[in-house]
């Protein structure tokens, strides 16, 4: 599986230009002209250093406002740590006039298992529409070890097919199942990006942004495990940030604000683990995303209902949604 690149490209500088030079010469001559107002409310729970934002996401560009809400704060020497790296999904790594931009901005790319396995599935069989919503159920509860190879035949004889024949850098003779090799190319990726979250904050002294729902939704929905996994493992605070109005500004796919518009960032305190409970403090080392960390997917989930709640509550009415419900397994997720 050709997969391993765009991780080993992947880069994080200290001040990312690129940011900057958006900032300056498009957003604030944009945000002028459009008088779109950005408000940032509990300034002072931001700490003296780097954390984790985790925010909902509303919109496709409701974190541009508060990168650079917090450069002109940083201007005014409000806050000491302005610049932030954002995780974003494998996918927006295929274009390569993307890739360019995403790594040139700082971003971290964080593929998904799900990811993984839809990429490895449509570039088998040259088509984004080989496979459906209920088949990528089958599939996922396979490479979790839920269902077996003769589950996915009774399925789709395409499903079987795919996880006995060699394709891509899958070779069944070299490992036990394609459950065993999809599991060794996540591990592998998920160190890497541990170890760019990680000079992130602790060399480059960048913030993290996160979106724990993994999607967009104007409600709140529920939190993925991934966000919780990396505070705990690195020890770094979360920081909770709930975005109200930015959706009404940024309504289509282009990066153009609505005129007029308000958008209220509300930052909650930061989220250190270890003070609210004994058992966040894990005592063991664990490299997050991979089967070692399974045995601690009870305080990861934990973990992650406390972080939603919180920025449920930093929510406007209309953003508040059931985020305690489980979603489902969608194919447009992932391509």
């Amino acid at each position: 599986m050709k997969l391993y690149k765009f991780i080993e490209n992947a880069y994080i500088k200290k001040e990312p230009d690129i940011q900057i030079l958006i900032g300056k010469y498009f957003l604030k001559p944009l945000y002028k002209l459009k008088n779109l107002k950005i408000e940032i409310e509990g300034l002072n729970n931001i700490p003296d250093h780097p954390v984790i934002f985790a925010m909902n996401h509303t919109d496709r560009y409701n974190y541009w406002p508060f990168m650079f809400k917090l450069w002109q704060l940083y201007q005014k020497g409000l806050i000491k740590y302005p610049y932030i790296t954002v995780w974003v999904k494998g996918k927006y790594f295929e274009n390569k006039f993307i890739a360019s931009f995403m790594r040139l901005s700082g971003t971290i790319p964080v593929p998904s298992k799900g990811y993984l396995v839809v990429k490895d599935f449509v570039t088998m069989f040259k088509s984004k529409k080989a496979l459906n919503d209920e088949a990528l159920k089958y599939l996922l509860d396979y490479v979790k070890g839920e269902k077996n190879e003769e589950d996915l035949k009774r399925l789709d004889e395409k499903l079987y097919e795919f996880v006995k024949k060699p394709h891509g850098g899958y070779d069944p003779k070299k490992y036990k199942n394609y459950r065993e090799y999809i599991g060794k190319v996540h591990i592998d990726m998920m160190k890497r990006v541990l170890e760019l979250n990680r000079d992130a904050i602790f060399n480059k002294k960048l913030n993290l942004l996160v979106f724990p729902e993994g999607r967009r939704s104007k409600r709140l929905t529920r939190g993925k495990p991934g966000l919780a996994q990396v505070s705990l493992a690195l020890d770094v605070p979360v920081v909770p940030v709930g975005c109200n109005g930015s959706d009404k500004a940024y309504t289509g796919n282009l990066p153009f604000p609505k005129s007029n518009r308000a958008i209220v960032y509300r930052v909650g305190k930061p989220i250190e683990f270890k003070k609210i409970a004994e058992e966040f403090n894990i005592k063991e080392k664990f490299v997050p995303f991979t089967p070692q960390s399974k045995k601690l997917q009870e305080i990861f989930e934990k973990t992650t209902d406390i972080i939603m709640e919180k920025i449920y509550n930093l929510l406007d009415d209309e953003y508040r949604g059931d985020f305690r419900k489980k979603d489902k397994a969608n194919v447009s997720t992932f391509i």
